[in-house]
């Protein structure tokens, strides 16, 4: 109930906006609403510490030790608040008084300034937070966030003090057992205690009541809350309820956003395992001061249903794992912009129901193909039959060199997957894609277009299919320049008179060519001779042609490593490349360095090719003194 006053429209709004404020026509009856919602969340932040006191008080004489350092703690967190509300108290007369001592309201160019800064002051010291610090209370928000660590840390110790419960610290988890000794059927069956350990959280305490289980999480900023209630508040009936925090102030802006995914993440898988069958039954509340969501199953039918919605509940939050980290490098929406309003916003239906599915498959797909990163195997059974087909088809498509196409289209339901997983390879490997595209659209066969990726699973282009003329190809051609090859069709890479019109001037677009063209010696002679190491782009016969290969090593020494093996081993064609450049040597072939009759011509040609002959022979005196005869100039590249 705190925490709300710092949500929009939880009554501090005008302090975060006095300008807006100043100038309102109703600025006295706004300012007035304000200092009422500052005393009230004064007063209930004030109410929060006594009951924490309270709450302390019941281990009576038999206080541990543990409970009377935090019975001094709490002198010294009360001495704190009491200097905070005094600065609070002082804040609010520095912003009603200048507004009051004016005739209609309004304030002098003179104080206007400092006005607005106090506005900003008093606002900090209501809701700023800083988790690493929290303990100097220099806001409300910090000694809400203080005394909710400490009401769980303090669980287990007055629990055993009081007589009120029994206690079992397992592994990580602290689990109070505070049920009547009745053969009452408990919550916490052997499958949810299971998926908790499971879970592996650090020092979770869990609280076993007759009508409640209570599993406090350390799972972000603040304390993380999943609460199994057979009477909730408001007539909800028997609830599960999460409360799940994050910390979103890292100085990283990607690993930021990591976060805000995972958190949106969570959500829809929540939606997608279906908690209690019906997925219209999540009920979705948000605090962005807090980083806070609330994810909620009102009215489950049954203790069996309930406890089974957190075994899956469990299972998903262990799925979270590093998803942040993952999610932190990737596109998964359009735009890619992340902030706690537009999660809110993609989180209650701001986006369309089929850009969420391609968002939330899409986050599938990235995890099914990524290298370190896996799904987890308990959240992999929990999602529905076709979510499984479409990861498995995935990780088969993303992992093996063949081509599953026949099989995938052997009949509808398999086709339907295949063609929504084409739209996620896009993204990720555009040159797989692109070979696939007019198997799962025939129409676009033979046809000049340019696909553009979107986040859907609708087929957009650049430039719609068309038969285009001759004239239409200057058009054509200025595209590729601008995008290279990544989303041409399969016409355009293989048509040879614009594909020579492009690499004439960009000789990197030969990478993305038609296997005819990258075999066709005009098309990769005129890439290599501008840029030899697009070389390593051509078919093999190029790569086994002396013209071509020759041209590529005139401009890059090196593409002598992408030219096949024959041309490697020829001794006539190393003689020719060495009287050009020698440092060609160190791609030849290593049969041909050992051979000594071959290494003395090329040195008879350029006696710095002694350096690069194989170890046998430099070390050969026989070989070194023919060699001073072949070219006395070797003398200089002896050890």
């Amino acid at each position: 109930r705190l925490l709300a006053f710092f949500a929009s429209g939880g009554g501090l709004d005008c302090l975060a906006n006095p300008i807006k404020l100043s100038m309102s026509p109703q600025r006295s009856k706004l300012l007035a609403e304000t200092c009422d919602s500052v005393k009230r969340l004064v007063h209930g932040a004030e109410a929060l510490l006594d009951g924490y006191h309270a709450f302390l008080r019941l281990a009576g004489s038999r206080a541990s030790s543990e409970i009377e350092i935090l019975l001094d703690e709490l002198l010294q967190l009360s001495s704190r608040f009491e200097t905070l509300k005094r600065t609070i108290r002082s804040g609010l007369k520095s912003i009603i008084l200048p507004v009051q001592a004016t005739e209609k309201g309004q304030l002098s160019p003179g104080i206007f300034r400092h006005w607005v800064a106090d506005c900003h002051q008093l606002q900090s010291c209501l809701q700023a937070l800083d988790p690493y610090e929290a303990e100097q209370i220099r806001s409300v928000h910090e000694l809400i966030f203080a005394l909710h660590q400490r009401f769980v840390k303090a669980l287990s110790p007055v629990t055993v003090a009081s007589g009120q419960g029994r206690i079992s610290p397992e592994q990580c988890i602290t689990y109070i057992d505070c049920r009547a000794l009745t053969e009452t059927e408990a919550l916490l069956s052997p499958a949810c205690k299971a998926s908790l350990d499971a879970l592996m959280i650090l020092n979770g305490v869990v609280i076993i009541m007759d009508e409640a289980l209570i599993v406090n999480l350390r799972l972000g900023s603040h304390v993380s809350v999943i609460e199994l209630l057979e009477h909730a508040e408001g007539g909800k009936g028997r609830t599960l309820r999460l409360k799940y925090s994050d910390q979103f102030g890292s100085a990283d802006d990607r690993i930021t956003r990591g976060k805000f995914k995972r958190m949106w993440f969570l959500v829809e898988s929540l939606k997608a395992i279906e908690l209690d069958e019906n997925a219209d039954s999540i009920k979705l509340n948000c605090n962005a001061i807090a980083g806070e969501i609330i994810v909620e199953c009102p009215r489950i039918r049954s203790r069996p249903i309930i406890r089974e919605a957190f075994v899956k509940l469990t299972t998903v939050l262990r799925s979270l794992r590093n998803l942040d980290l993952f999610f932190s490098q990737r596109t998964i929406f359009e735009g890619g912009q992340w902030s706690f309003n537009s999660l809110v916003q993609r989180l209650n239906s701001g986006v369309s129901a089929e850009a969420n599915r391609f968002a939330f498959q899409h986050c599938l797909f990235l995890m099914s193909v990524g290298e370190r990163i896996r799904i987890d195997p308990g959240y992999y059974q929990l999602l529905s039959n076709r979510q499984r087909q479409f990861i498995d088809y995935g990780r088969r498509l993303a992992t093996s060199e063949d081509n599953f196409c026949e099989m995938l289209m052997s009949d509808q339901h398999s086709k339907e997957i295949f063609r929504e997983l084409y739209h996620h390879f896009l993204f990720l490997d555009p040159d797989k894609a692109y070979q696939w595209v007019e198997l799962l659209y025939p129409h676009l066969k033979d046809q000049y277009y340019f696909i553009k990726p979107s986040y859907s699973y609708s087929l957009e282009f650049h430039l719609p299919p068309a038969q285009l003329s001759d004239g239409q190809k200057e058009k054509v051609k200025s595209f590729l320049l601008r995008a290279g090859m990544k989303y041409a069709s399969q016409r355009i890479r293989n048509d040879k008179e614009l594909v020579l019109a492009v690499i004439s001037l960009d000789p990197s677009c030969l990478e993305g060519v038609s296997e005819e063209l990258k075999n066709d010696k005009q098309v990769v002679l005129a890439a290599v001779t501008i840029d030899g190491d697009c070389l390593q782009e051509a078919g093999p016969e190029p790569r086994d042609n002396e013209e071509v290969v020759i041209a590529a090593i005139k401009d890059y020494p090196a593409a002598l490593e992408y030219a096949s093996d024959r041309i490697r081993n020829d001794k006539n064609i190393i003689k020719t490349l060495v009287a050009f450049n020698v440092s060609i040597l160190s791609y030849v072939s290593k049969t041909l360095l050992k051979d000594r009759r071959c290494m003395l011509e090329l040195i008879e040609i350029n006696p710095e090719a002694f350096s690069y002959a194989a170890a046998g022979l430099k070390d050969n005196k026989a070989f070194i003194n023919e060699a001073k005869q072949r070219n006395p100039e070797v003398r200089q590249y002896l050890r």
